[in-house]
């Protein structure tokens, strides 16, 4: 029985400091990564034939645009378009992002789209689970927003 019990302990402990080893060589460095940045506009009261909703998301390996919710969505059908993005673009992307710059941003009080005003946001997603997330007015974009270097993508309107 003492044998079985000296087993069972050591595989329990053998499977932890496995386990533990494993968790650790993941992330060396131990800090979290940028796997997702999200910049968009939405405009309640736009009226015409016009889209009301533009989404740009860039992974590690693409970068996807979307012109959504259009007024007329027989003559406008909401578009969208992605592209392989290469490794400098992101690269590039990573380290123009300050994550301090972006904490450090007002925020407005208030919900600027609850009250049919137009609104746009940039959004960074860590590997850990953590976002910041930065809204504001369109025509006053922050420095460390613009400072973001976002691959581009066209859309095509009319195939």
């Amino acid at each position: 029985m003492r044998r079985l019990g000296a087993c069972f302990f050591s595989v329990l402990v053998s499977g932890c400091v496995f386990a533990q080893s494993a968790a650790s060589t993941a992330h060396p460095s131990g800090e979290a990564r940028v796997v997702r940045v999200q910049i968009g506009y939405i405009c309640g009261w736009c009226g015409g034939l016009a889209y009301r909703t533009d989404l740009t998301t860039v992974g590690r390996r693409f970068v996807r645009r979307g012109l959504l919710d259009s007024t007329n969505t027989k003559k406008l059908p909401n578009r969208r378009e992605q592209r392989a993005i290469t490794r400098r673009e992101w690269e590039t992307l990573v380290r123009s992002i300050d994550a301090n710059a972006l904490k450090a941003v007002p925020q407005e009080k208030g919900c600027r789209p609850c009250v049919d005003q137009p609104e746009s946001w940039a959004v960074i997603e860590y590997s850990d689970g953590s976002k910041i997330s930065v809204n504001y007015a369109p025509m006053s974009e922050p420095a460390p927003v613009k400072a973001m270097k976002i691959p581009g993508i066209a859309i095509t309107f009319f195939p």
